[in-house]
């Protein structure tokens, strides 16, 4: 059996409804469900299977059909950053509750009230679980399925799962529940208790606390989509913000099914840029090149093919930002992408990289054409780094010169 884990993380959860019409896209299904806190809400609509009108609520309606507050109370709290993991953070959401301006949520409860049918939930055939806390001599965390919540009661214990302490509580039974982040925003824990080993996890951040959280799961086969970007705060539900996520999540997904190609751009899959091409291309650098390279990274060695695999390569790779298990093919493509990064090119958008390799190799110094010529507009922030540090600028554009001159016989 195949499960789908849905970690919490509140407005940044748009990017889980894309990842999942990506695979969706791709043909895959979920015998099971589960999530925590906004991925209890957002495996509820997709076991409903109304995956449509969760996106519509995630596209067009504002932060006002979620939580009750003044605009400007939303614009100065919208980027807090979730759990407090930080000092800042810790002070933001204490300030809340110390002020008695816990966010009103009943906006939330109607919108479920609207949208969400328990009977289609307890009738889809699919496992549905998700995670809460229960404040009763202590905070004793919930593990419940669907079949666990008394009938009519599903919309309050997901709002239960979703009540981090900055919310007004309703309670249940007389019962006081919080966010289950407080026990288990990963819930792979629901799915391995039904027998699954099959499980896609889609995180909303990319953390060390989580990371560790996983490893526990070695016995199963965890595939994990993580953002390749930070989703922005955790009550921003601004339309830029959560369509970009969203957008960002479905090119994640596809690019982790290799679907896609890049590292940290998006490009069609092309199957003539595997390894060898790129190994031997690198390979064909000339000796004018390896020798400028030398000089950049202050390599006091000869300008031999030797120098540039062992030496040039590991060093550049880094200074670039690739891993240390960094491929060929890797290396390649980040070249070409740290120009577009140069010249501030979107990165949420799916490009052509061979119509990418051919325009930078004409417009190595101009950036306004390759903007021009992509067809794109310049929507993110200038990349300060990379301006700053001349030596990475050189270094890339003296690759791309030594690449551009062999490039044309590779297109053949």
């Amino acid at each position: 059996m195949r499960g789908l884990v849905l970690e919490g993380g509140g407005a940044r959860g748009s990017y889980q409804i894309g990842a999942y019409k990506a695979m969706r896209s791709l043909g895959m299904d979920f015998d099971g469900v589960v999530g925590t806190s906004i991925g209890s809400l957002n495996a509820a609509f997709i076991v409903q299977g109304d995956v449509d009108m969760i996106e519509d609520i995630w596209i067009n309606h504002d932060y006002s059909h979620f939580i009750n507050v003044d605009e400007d109370f939303y614009n100065k709290y919208k980027n807090i950053n979730g759990i407090a993991f930080s000092i800042t953070n810790f002070v933001d959401m204490l300030n809340i509750i110390v002020s008695n301006k816990e966010i009103d949520i009943t906006p939330l409860r109607e919108l479920l009230e609207r949208t969400i049918d328990e009977d289609k939930i307890r009738n889809s055939c699919k496992d549905f679980g998700f995670v809460t806390v229960c404040v009763d001599k202590g905070l004793v965390p919930c593990h419940l399925y669907i079949e666990d919540v008394p009938e009519g009661q599903l919309i309050n214990y997901l709002l239960a799962s979703c009540s981090l302490p900055i919310f007004k509580n309703d309670k249940i039974d007389e019962k006081i529940y919080l966010d289950g982040v407080f026990s288990d925003n990963i819930p792979v824990e629901l799915l391995k208790q039904k027998g699954y080993t099959d499980i896609v996890v889609v995180r909303l951040v990319d953390d060390i606390f989580g990371k560790m959280h996983l490893t526990k799961y070695k016995d199963l086969d965890i595939k994990i989509i993580v953002p390749s970007e930070n989703l922005g705060g955790c009550l921003n539900k601004d339309y830029e913000n959560v369509s970009k996520n969203m957008l960002l999540g479905y090119y994640d997904t596809l690019k982790f099914f290799e679907k896609l190609q890049g590292v940290k751009y998006f490009f069609q899959l092309d199957t003539k840029f595997e390894e060898k091409y790129c190994f031997d291309i690198f390979a064909k650098l000339d000796e004018k090149t390896i020798e400028s390279l030398c000089k950049i990274l202050n390599i006091k060695q000869d300008s031999s093919m030797r120098v540039l695999f062992e030496t040039i390569i590991p060093k550049a790779s880094e200074m670039i930002g690739l891993d240390k298990d960094f491929t060929y093919k890797d290396l390649y493509f980040r070249i070409y992408e740290k120009k577009l990064e140069e010249n501030n090119i979107n990165r949420i958008n799916v490009y052509n990289f061979a119509k990418v390799v051919d325009i930078v190799n004409k417009n190595i110094d101009s950036g306004k054409d390759i903007v021009e010529k992509l067809g794109t507009t310049q929507t993110l922030p200038i990349n300060i780094l990379l301006k700053k540090n001349k030596k990475a600028k050189l270094l890339v554009n003296t690759f791309l010169r030594g690449l551009s001159k062999i490039s044309s016989e590779f297109f053949v």
